[in-house]
């Protein structure tokens, strides 16, 4: 089962997205954790901000209410009441 974390339960999706960033390079700080793969990277902010990068394409929503971690097929999904993204860590 795919782990759903509320950010009001930042300290277990900080270690949701360490776990889910360990290819890349995973930084915290202020209130937001960052992953960088290299060729894509996604943020979130404690206070719902979203923000990722890869080529061709990026995104931003501020109203995150909720991530979905799947680590097993390398998905992290964000949702909120007016939006539904899911990034793909690279490689899987």
């Amino acid at each position: 089962m795919s782990p759903r974390v509320k950010l009001d339960e930042w300290e277990k999706l900080v270690e949701q997205m360490r776990r889910f960033g360990r290819s890349g390079d995973v930084t915290t700080d202020e209130g937001r954790v960052h992953v960088d793969f290299g060729s894509a990277e996604i943020e979130v902010s404690q206070d719902g901000t979203l923000r990722t990068g890869m080529p061709l394409h990026d995104f931003a929503h501020d109203d995150t209410v909720e991530v979905v971690v799947d680590h097993d097929s390398g998905t992290l999904t964000v949702e909120s009441d007016t939006v539904s993204y899911t990034f793909r860590r690279p490689g899987g």
